[in-house]
């Protein structure tokens, strides 16, 4: 990570964090993992994690409120707000920030990461993705004519911006979430001027109601896909009442582009929603794998079954007369790559990579190898037209639809054997990794590693 300090026009003490989230042994530390935590040793915590929830608790005050700016000393441009490419419209505030809402019809309050372009010294647009939690919540008031309070916290434990990024289930209050991932409630403090709760250890605190009916030019802004893909539109207004703050504030942020960035958490969230759905649905056990190197549109699964035992639909109390051999196998990618798309994180990826269970689909080589000498161009790739995209995505043709996501579509590479081939007709894959007995393995390896030879072994 980088830690910027002394920044031109902030104020004294202000700091501008940036690359948190950016490799795997950070988000495994962050988790409270050992740094060697592998990809689906992560994915399993956070399966299990999401289902652990503790209620916060309210304290009377927290470092988060050391400093108070409001009325005309509310400024926003003492903290260092950067722009970040070239192609911005502007400064951005809010990149790596977290965003409170509360649900007007229950007490459901909502974390989410929702961006946001500075205009003034206290008003702001944000895009929040009218699908996203925080985008329904908007639009119930919007529905009634009213604005919604709204709060941006940065900083404090690392955990608040994992959680508010995942797919935590409609209803459920990320900060909860966060307390079961820690083993303790999280501990919040009243805002100032609205009626939210923010994490006491904040580093800051942006404070106000944005309004549905009133809008203003936001964008362009470099994303995760790795380009300026969205144009200028109008979105909320942001009125900012009040701004709290730790003393020397550090603001996180996240500068985009082509991947590998602070992208890689969100690697993270679809694979244990799609695990579940897949194992509810009687599929095969599976792993999944979502790859940031692909711009977020792509997601890997490999399933189970092997080529030398009958590959079954399921357990057997659901399939009491499974079908002899491989042929029991049958349209498990094409049910595998529904499944995928029929889960809320699951629809953001238009692409579906399914490999036999020798494949780690965390392992891009490897998939990649699957990918080119086991997908036959005339039958294992599957157009799906008519679905929505994100926007995000470069490939979506322009028009007034466009921010919809409209005039995508998806697509299924099946890179597993045929079913119509007898098991003796597959042919053995060849890699130092399996293909040769553990005793020659760790000879070679030892004289690799005795003779000094670089580049070790390929798997």
């Amino acid at each position: 990570a980088q830690l910027f300090t002394n920044i031109k026009d902030a104020m004294k003490g202000a700091r501008l964090l940036g690359g948190l989230h950016a490799t795997y042994p950070r988000l495994a530390v962050m988790l409270g993992l050992p740094p060697e935590t592998g990809y689906h040793d992560l994915i399993d915590f956070f399966g299990e994690a999401f289902q652990r929830r503790i209620k916060p608790v309210i304290v009377d005050s927290g470092a988060c409120q050391q400093n108070v700016m409001v009325g005309e000393q509310l400024d926003l441009f003492k903290f260092p707000v950067p722009k970040l490419t070239p192609v911005d419209g502007g400064r951005y505030i809010g990149t790596m920030c977290n965003c409170v809402t509360k649900d007007p019809d229950s007490d459901w309050v909502n974390w989410g990461t929702y961006r946001s372009q500075v205009h003034d010294q206290r008003t702001c647009s944000v895009w929040i993705n009218p699908y996203q939690h925080g985008g329904l919540i908007l639009n119930k008031y919007a529905s009634r004519g009213q604005k919604m309070e709204y709060v941006q916290f940065f900083g404090g434990d690392p955990v608040y911006s994992i959680v508010a990024g995942a797919d935590i289930p409609y209803g459920v209050s990320e900060v909860e979430v966060a307390g079961g991932i820690r083993g303790e409630p999280v501990k919040l403090v009243k805002c100032k001027t609205v009626d939210l709760y923010v994490p006491a250890d904040a580093e800051i605190v942006l404070e106000g109601t944005v309004d549905p009916a009133e809008t203003r030019d936001e964008g362009p802004f470099a994303e995760y896909a790795g380009y300026a893909t969205m144009e200028v539109l109008k979105r909320p207004i942001y009125h900012v009442s009040a701004v709290t703050y730790r003393d020397d504030p550090i603001l996180p942020a996240t500068c985009l582009g082509i991947p590998t960035t602070d992208e890689l958490m969100q690697t993270l969230y679809a694979p244990p929603q799609v695990k579940e759905r897949l194992r509810i649905q009687g599929l095969p056990d599976c792993k999944v794998a979502v790859w940031a190197q692909s711009g977020l549109s792509t997601i890997v699964v490999s399933t189970s079954g092997g080529v030398d035992k009958p590959r079954s639909m399921g357990a057997q109390e659901q399939n009491p007369h499974p079908i002899p051999g491989r042929a029991a196998y049958a349209g498990i990618p094409q049910r595998i790559a529904s499944t995928v798309w029929s889960t809320h994180w699951g629809a953001l990826y238009p692409f579906v990579i399914v490999v036999d269970d020798d494949v780690d689909p965390a392992n891009t080589e490897q998939v990649l190898h699957a990918l080119l000498t086991k997908c036959n161009p005339t039958r294992d790739i599957h157009i799906y037209p008519g679905y929505g995209n994100s926007p995000i995505l470069p490939y979506l043709p322009k028009g007034p639809l466009w921010n919809s996501g409209y005039g995508g579509g998806n697509c299924l590479f099946d890179c597993t054997w045929p079913i119509e081939w007898d098991t003796a007709d597959i042919p053995v894959r060849i890699a130092f990794d399996t293909t040769y007995p553990p005793e020659i393995r760790e000879k070679v390896l030892a004289n690799v590693n005795k003779w000094g030879l670089l580049g070790g072994h390929q798997s």
